[in-house]
């Protein structure tokens, strides 16, 4: 009912512009059915590549919640249990060798 309304709203703010489209109608259906077709393929594809992503996303939080997910072991090749923490810092090579310069201890005055 809605949708009956809001039409006749625009034909009441545009009657030039809906007599136009009536006459184009009933004149030449092909060119427009043409124009048609030039504004609902792009709609179409809009609606389809929304409703494939939202597909892939959902595909994803599920794939996401699934315990061990991406076919994961628990404990794959011996690795260390949940939970375990290791850090590995490497050592770092001071930029500057030790024979450059010479340490000069000094006091402020």
């Amino acid at each position: 009912m809605r949708f009956f309304s809001n039409l006749f709203d625009i034909i009441r703010r545009n009657p030039f512009t809906t007599v136009l489209v009536v006459m184009l109608i009933i004149a030449a259906p092909q060119f427009f059915g043409l124009i048609a077709l030039l504004m609902i393929v792009p709609i179409l594809i809009l609606a389809i590549g929304t409703a494939v992503m939202l597909h892939r996303l959902r595909n994803v939080q599920k794939s996401m919640h699934e315990p061990n997910s991406g076919g994961t072991q628990a404990n794959p090749g011996g690795a260390k249990p949940e939970g375990k923490v290791t850090v590995h810092i490497p050592r770092q090579e001071p930029k500057v060798s030790d024979d450059v310069g010479e340490y000069v201890d000094f006091k402020e005055e």
